[in-house]
């Protein structure tokens, strides 16, 4: 036998049709883990809630302070306008009961004296109950008439919710020797006191510091002496 023959033939391998591969499997979804935050980062966070709370709080005392400030400047407020509402008062009384003082008839005399008894202290009162004959027989036997004007008045308080008033004001007169009218001036000192919701007249007389029943007395003699 030759060499030839003891050479097997190559095995050839038919191709076959290979199957279809498979589809893939879709893709598992990618998770990223967070990060985990620094320890910085929760310093600064809590620093920062510290300095929101400091500021609430400063705000609130603020906030205090300022309404306690404006309660107490609105009751300055209100006593300053209780204050000047008081004088206010004071002037008017006492400007009207000076024109009563200063405006008589001597036709109607009772007039005169139920006006500067009318509104006073009982003590003012008595004074001009006192005086009454004696001032009836001055003003009908000189036959006098006075009309009184307030110019003006300057309020002082006396403390005890007591004000003491200057008036200045005119006076014209006219009796039987004194045919002609005259104006003269009058500075009056007119004591009002308010006593709950009262105001009364507890005294009233020239600022020179004459009786109180003066100024009547002083127009029924000039006018008797002219």
């Amino acid at each position: 036998m030759s060499d030839n023959e003891n050479v097997e033939a190559p095995v050839v391998l038919e191709k076959s049709e290979s199957a279809p591969a498979a589809p893939a499997a879709p893709a598992a979804p990618v998770t990223v883990a967070e990060p985990a935050r620094p320890a910085r980062f929760a310093a600064i966070r809590g620093r920062g809630d510290m300095i929101v709370s400091a500021a609430a709080a400063l705000f609130a005392v603020v906030a205090l302070t300022l309404g306690i400030c404006w309660h107490s400047a609105a009751g300055d407020l209100n006593a300053l306008r209780a204050g000047n509402s008081d004088r206010d008062r004071a002037a008017e009384i006492a400007t009207d009961y000076a024109t009563r003082s200063l405006t008589y008839d001597y036709k109607n005399l009772p007039a005169f004296f139920d006006g500067v008894q009318r509104d006073t202290s009982q003590p003012l009162r008595d004074k001009f109950t006192q005086t009454h004959d004696a001032l009836t027989k001055i003003m009908t036997g000189a036959q006098v008439t006075a009309t009184g004007k307030v110019m003006g008045t300057s309020v002082e308080s006396k403390g005890n919710d007591q004000y003491a008033v200057t008036v200045y004001a005119l006076q014209r007169t006219q009796s039987i020797q004194q045919t002609d009218p005259a104006t003269k001036p009058n500075l009056l000192l007119v004591t009002v006191a308010k006593n709950g919701g009262d105001w009364l007249v507890v005294d009233f007389g020239p600022k020179d510091g004459l009786s109180t029943d003066g100024v009547a007395k002083d127009a029924a003699k000039d006018g008797a002496a002219k």
